[in-house]
């Protein structure tokens, strides 16, 4: 009889509540703020990135169609002022103006190479500065459309001037 009484004395055993996802344990917001500044930051690197280097692809753009053109026409006058021009006008993006802007001739080159490294446009010399003062004459500007794109793939972040 005792057996009996103590048996009904046992109930079931009642299982805990079933515990919920929400509200979420405060580990989980620190992670959520870490999770949104992580893509925030990399959004605002990816934007920045994507500033600097558009200049950089502008010239690169122009330049190639630059040399398209004058691969149809062979006008090597007009190619080598529309290269002295692009290049002048990227130093101008890339470099402080004060600079830049009244650099020319021999100084010119000289700023050209001591910006760049493994490009020497000593080795163009003629064809950057004597040639768009001549009359249109048949020369090879591959070794200068070569040197210009080399010295704009070098650039980095455009100066704020």
């Amino acid at each position: 009889m005792a057996d009996s009484q103590l048996l009904k004395q046992l109930h079931d055993i009642h299982l805990p509540h079933v515990v919920g996802w929400w509200p979420l344990a405060p580990g989980w917001y620190v992670l959520l703020v870490v999770v949104v500044f992580v893509a925030a930051m990399l959004t605002y690197l990816g934007y920045r990135r994507h500033a600097n280097l558009r200049p950089k692809k502008e010239a690169l753009r122009l330049l190639a169609s630059y040399e398209k053109e004058y691969m149809q026409e062979k006008n090597s006058q007009l190619s080598s002022i529309k290269i002295s021009e692009l290049l002048r006008r990227v130093a101008l993006v890339y470099f402080p103006r004060s600079q830049v802007a009244g650099v020319q001739g021999r100084r010119w080159l000289d700023f050209l190479n001591a910006t760049a490294k493994g490009v020497n446009f000593d080795e163009v010399s003629d064809l950057l500065l004597e040639l768009p003062y001549q009359s249109a004459s048949r020369v090879d500007l591959k070794p200068l459309f070569d040197l210009a794109r080399a010295w704009i793939k070098q650039r980095g972040i455009p100066c704020s001037n």
